[in-house]
């Protein structure tokens, strides 16, 4: 057995544990169902207080509705209290609110706004909210605006919180019908662990669209938290209570999102997961019994599933390339398969459904976008405030393509990396034997830009002129017969192999696969003044390591080369309008890159 072959049963086993060992243990031990809570005989001076805590960021749909809700829940309001911290909204929901409130206050409902006019993220509104009912309340109860409770929601989480032992309470997550098919079956499979989880008095994780706990464990939330709700009722767990699902209570998500705005959350969930690692490390105490173990095997495990999974991709590749075994190739193959069905139903936007098949590749799908999650937070991309995944401006098609496009370039990026590592090697001993200097040369170079942001990025490459070969010069073009290229560079330049460790730009983010070329930011002024819009070409696009302008024109050496390359990358850019135009076009580049390689036309 070769390490490549123990290495992938290892991540296998755990891959398997996490999925499906783990919930059958759950079933094993939790069969004994938890004994129904007595009704608690309240009256009007033992009645918990309850405060509703809800941030708001643009949700004119929903806002009025909500507020109707939580107005209709079946609780003396006397005992309750509703919190709407409005952050920095641009559209109506302040006004829409305040229609709705004038309607509470009259059936007796005590509602509260606090406003905002800079969108400052949720962690903030949650500390603000927390801050204000903390000392008041007996319980906590935070909830979506996009969310419907039911109508005893409030009288069953009272009931629950009678236990003195429970910390936590939430109810089912449920899904409206138009939500996709494989939303749903992952909530399903989310609500029957949940389920499990707390006949042991453990639940690992609460929506955020409602969980309740007791305000005494509330605690102020870091401003860089990405999964609050996760983080809250964790913390609470770690002082030793229990964390419940009240079958009774259902959660009704009435906003779908579309399969690109849930792909957008995965990534977030997945940078989410793995911060929520290293801040509740203290969860991990043999001490909290199944709270421990639950949140290895649930929280933990889901982390650092994407790197598991990418590691399973990689080891099934490389024994496929290096071994020829048969099981490898055969995996490999129904791998490619998979995404190859996938990559077809989405380009061409075929909507008929193949269960199996869609389940799975949902689920390989959130992992690489949970992956890319965990690659931007340690590049630091979390730091802005909270906003809703949908918006109206952006374009659904162009979103979809750019989803693609990111995992076919980390899938593209690990497939190449596996082939090439043997001329990398090689060009890296030539480098070295030939002429002094480091192996790797890295550059500024600008990236993908927006409204207001602009990326800078280190380019890497292998080095393919002497060192400081612009001590003398500054910044200039490299020519056809350019002195400064060495000979083992000027072979490199030929087959572009000095291009290879731009694949660990790409597994960064920092490039793609296919785009324009990265431009570096002292020819920026210029090419600017002398090309009208010639920044523009990155906007919304990362630069590629190759791509239509590359394998039409070759490198630039003057500005009449940087100004006839602009209308190729101007060209790519409008094809992400069109699944099929993009596709065709991707595909046609990939060739022509091929054809330059392999040819030796570049220069």
């Amino acid at each position: 057995m070769t390490i490549l072959t123990t290495l992938f049963v290892i991540l296998l086993c755990v891959a398997l544990y996490h999925h499906i060992g783990y919930p059958l243990l759950l079933k094993c031990v939790s069969t004994k169902k938890v004994k129904p809570v007595k009704p608690a005989q309240y009256d009007e001076n033992t009645l918990p207080n309850i405060a509703i805590l809800m941030c708001a960021y643009n949700e004119q749909a929903h806002i009025a509705e909500k507020l109707h809700n939580l107005a209709s829940l079946v609780y003396d309001t006397n005992h309750y209290t509703i919190h709407v911290y409005f952050d920095g909204c641009t559209d109506k929901s302040y006004q829409q609110a305040l229609k709705a409130q004038q309607v509470l206050h009259k059936q007796g409902v005590k509602c509260f706004f606090h406003f905002r006019d800079e969108n400052q993220g949720k962690v903030q509104g949650l500390n603000t909210l927390m801050g204000v009912a903390k000392y008041h309340n007996d319980i906590l109860l935070f909830t979506d605006v996009s969310a419907l409770l039911s109508i005893d929601a409030l009288d069953k989480v009272a009931q629950q919180f009678s236990d003195p032992k429970v910390a936590i309470s939430t109810g089912v997550y449920t899904l409206d019908e138009n939500a996709p098919d494989a939303q749903k079956a992952y909530w399903q499979y989310q609500n029957k662990v949940k389920k499990s989880e707390s006949n042991l008095g453990a639940v690992i994780g609460v929506p955020g669209a409602m969980f309740a706990m007791r305000a005494e464990y509330a605690c102020e939330l870091e401003k860089n938290t990405i999964n609050d709700d996760f983080v809250l009722s964790m913390k609470a767990l770690s002082k030793g209570g229990k964390a419940i699902v009240d079958e009774e209570v259902v959660i009704y998500e009435c906003e779908c999102d579309e399969q690109s705005e849930d792909y957008k959350r995965r990534v977030r969930v997945g940078a989410g997961n793995w911060q929520q690692i290293k801040a509740l490390l203290l969860l991990l105490n043999p001490r909290l019994g199944w709270t421990c173990l639950n949140f290895f095997s649930h929280k933990v495990l889901r982390g650092v599933m994407p790197v598991i999974l990418a590691g399973i991709y990689v080891c099934v590749f490389l024994e496929a390339l290096v071994s020829q075994s048969l099981w490898s190739e055969l995996i490999a193959a129904a791998i490619l398969s998979l995404h190859t069905v996938q990559a077809i139903k989405t380009l061409f936007e075929i909507k008929k459904r193949i269960p199996i098949v869609d389940k799975v590749n949902y689920i390989l799908n959130s992992y690489f976008l949970a992956l890319w999650g965990i690659i931007r937070y340690e590049q630091g991309y979390f730091n802005n405030p909270w906003q809703r995944v949908k918006t109206a401006s952006k374009k659904p098609t162009k979103s979809v393509i750019k989803i693609i496009k990111r995992s076919l370039d980390i899938t593209g990026a690990l497939f190449a990396l596996s082939l090439v590592w043997p001329v990398c090697l090689i060009a890296a001993l030539a480098i070295k034997l030939t002429s002094k200097g480091p192996i790797i040369f890295k550059q500024l170079r600008v990236g993908e830009s927006s409204d207001d942001f602009v990326e800078l990025f280190y380019v890497y490459k292998f080095r393919s002129m002497v060192v400081d070969a612009e001590s003398r010069s500054g910044a200039v073009w490299a020519s056809k017969d350019d002195p400064r290229i060495t000979a083992v560079g000027r072979f490199m330049r030929k087959t572009r192999i000095d291009e290879l460790p731009q694949l660990i730009n790409v597994l960064k983010g920092e490039m793609s696969l296919i785009g324009p070329r990265p431009e570096r930011p002292v020819f920026y002024g210029k090419l600017e003044k002398d090309i009208p819009y010639f920044c523009q070409r990155t906007y919304g696009v990362k630069p590629g390591i190759s791509g239509l302008a590359q394998v039409m024109n070759g490198y630039d050496e003057t500005i009449d080369d940087a100004r006839s390359k602009i209308g190729w990358d101007y060209a790519y850019s409008l094809s992400m309008s069109s699944p099929r135009a993009w596709a065709k076009l991707e595909f046609s580049i990939v060739l022509k890159t091929l054809q330059v390689v392999f040819t030796g036309k570049g220069q």
